[in-house]
């Protein structure tokens, strides 16, 4: 079989796992995948690290994990031409637990998706957000006056109720660099 004939076969028993109403088939196809994963895991550590993260979408809206944050930062820049992110992960948690926010919250966002998009906010909106406080520049605004109204705006984002914002799905090009999906 070619590579294409196992893909196209996997797809077909999947489709018939997942529309079928049989308890065994869907235990047959369980069992099949955990067996996989353990093998995946021994081999490409890296590549099962992934396929976790998507799995993690069925506990939260929004799941970024290490790696995925990582590369998002790499490639974004900022209003004032800066390239990478303003906060570190564990400089904006650390920031966020100080302004009593909640970095983590089930299942509307984890830290990691959190932190991105607050980056991105800043990333896109520094200087918007600072002549709305008052100032003329990004740079004049206490830092933590700046994380609040970023982590803000991120939360807005995370826990739309229409779930217009899927932070996996918005930055999907600069993960995997595949088109991102609007």
């Amino acid at each position: 079989m070619t590579t294409e004939q196992m893909i196209d076969r996997y797809n077909y028993l999947y489709a018939l796992m997942k529309e079928s109403k049989d308890v065994k088939n869907m235990k047959i196809f369980g069992e099949a995948e955990k067996y996989m994963f353990r093998e995946l895991a021994k081999v490409h550590p890296e590549m099962a690290r992934n396929w976790l993260a998507h799995l993690e979408a069925t506990e939260w809206n929004n799941y970024l994990d290490e790696s995925e944050a990582v590369n998002i930062g790499k490639t974004m820049i900022n209003e004032d031409g800066v390239q990478g992110f303003h906060w570190s992960h564990d400089t904006f948690v650390s920031a966020v637990k100080q302004l009593g926010g909640i970095p983590e919250e089930k299942p509307f966002y984890n830290s990691y998706a959190l932190c991105v998009t607050a980056n991105m906010i800043y990333s896109d909106m520094a200087y918007s957000i600072a002549e709305d406080m008052g100032f003329k520049k990004p740079s004049e605004v206490p830092n933590e006056k700046m994380a609040l109204s970023c982590y803000k705006k991120a939360v807005s984002y995370l826990k739309d109720k229409d779930m217009n914002f899927q932070v996996r799905h918005y930055f999907k090009k600069r993960m995997y660099g595949e088109p991102a999906a609007m």
